[in-house]
């Protein structure tokens, strides 16, 4: 995950001076750091103000990104992995909610996993709960599969990513 920070008094004197910066892991001090050093290094006479003109493997956070956000976010990615989902996975939450880290890391604690497809995951959760004791109510409550499913679905986010359908449970 890697962002390039451009200077802008190089830019706006028509020359381009700027530094890939990877961003994964990092706290926001060292990705401030390494743009205050780029800065440094301008050719152009007092250089402050910098704008991020290109995201590798993260969403866009536009050119004048908080850069915290970009922070958690490549953390939120990492700890993410350790559970078994993929950047795909977490952009996909990210992007559900707006962008809102916190919202988004509470989601992937409510995640049920990745599935093939919602009716997936709603038959073996139906397949679980008809194997309590309550089984006869629910039996006689749910004995359509698909009707499950799709009263199911108002309990949860489903996100479409790449490995299949990825489950939340609402918070």
């Amino acid at each position: 995950m890697k962002i390039y920070a451009a200077c802008l008094a190089s830019y706006n004197s028509g020359i381009l001076h700027g530094k890939w910066i990877d961003v994964a892991g990092e706290w926001v001090d060292e990705i401030r750091d390494q743009i205050d050093a780029m800065l440094k290094k301008s050719p152009a006479p007092d250089a402050e103000e910098y704008a991020i003109h290109d995201y590798d493997n993260l969403p866009n956070f536009g050119e004048n990104p908080d850069l915290q956000a970009i922070a958690d976010y490549s953390r939120l990615v990492e700890s993410a992995a350790e559970s078994g989902y993929n950047q795909d996975e977490v952009r996909a939450i990210v992007d559900n909610y707006n962008g809102n880290i916190d919202d988004a890391e509470s989601a992937l604690e409510n995640a049920h996993g990745v599935w093939d497809s919602w009716r997936d995951y709603a038959d073996e959760r139906a397949d679980e709960l008809l194997a309590c004791e309550n089984q006869e109510s629910l039996a006689s409550r749910y004995f359509d599969y698909e009707a499950y499913a799709r009263d199911l679905a108002h309990d949860y986010t489903v996100l479409d990513v790449q490995r299949g359908f990825l489950v939340i449970a609402s918070f």
